[in-house]
């Protein structure tokens, strides 16, 4: 079983996993509730079936009682029946990803070369568009952006959410450290985050916990 990673954090841990079988073969090892076959039979491409399962494995490896997944209506946001722990779930060409916490939690996983040139401005601000610019490391610092902005939204469950508008990531050395913190700035509030990065087989993992 592929499962690439287990780390442990302040409360809390993230699995990841690498999706190297196929659908068949996964669902051979994953242990499926009738609302998770549902969901499954639902979803016909290979990646979607693959992502889905390798979810699902992460969560009977990480919390053997397994509990089951359920799913806000409007935000998609996923939440564990009958548990006090949070989850967040990510994907990436090769990974999934997922992170279990008491604390309000966002993960997400980007591949280090995606090209994301032509959207940059749809979710940085100007600030930020700047600090990109006098990167040493402008491909990776974007991945980094986009990647933390999209923990933040999966964290909040807030629709209507603007990521050049109303996340906001302050500049931060990270050649150096790999933690730094971002707010969310909506009609419902002001939020703010604690993120940390690593890099893991050619793949950004940033997560964010609430304050």
């Amino acid at each position: 079983m592929p499962l690439t990673q287990k780390i442990t954090i302040q409360n809390g841990t993230i699995g990841v996993w690498n999706l190297k079988e196929t659908a068949d073969d996964l669902l051979k090892i994953c242990k499926l509730n009738p609302s998770d076959t549902g969901r499954l039979e639902s979803f016909k491409a290979e990646k979607r079936r693959k992502e889905f399962l390798a979810s699902r494995l992460l969560l009977q490896t990480l919390l053997p009682q397994c509990p089951e997944i359920i799913y806000q209506e409007k935000s998609g946001k996923p939440s564990l029946n009958n548990s006090n722990l949070n989850i967040s779930i990510t994907h990436s060409a090769n990974l999934a990803a997922i992170i279990l916490s008491e604390k309000s939690i966002g993960i997400d996983i980007e591949q280090l070369d995606r090209n994301i040139d032509k959207v940059v401005t749809r979710f940085a601000n100007p600030s930020e568009i700047s600090f990109i610019e006098k990167s040493n490391d402008p491909q990776l610092l974007k991945i980094l952006l986009w990647s933390a902005k999209e923990a933040i939204f999966k964290c909040s469950g807030i629709q209507g959410v603007q990521f050049n508008e109303h996340i906001n990531i302050a500049s931060f050395d990270y050649s150096a450290q790999p933690h730094f913190n971002g707010s969310l700035s909506h009609a419902t509030g002001k939020f703010y985050y604690d993120l940390f990065f690593r890099i893991i087989e050619n793949n950004v993992l940033v997560y964010c916990v609430q304050h």
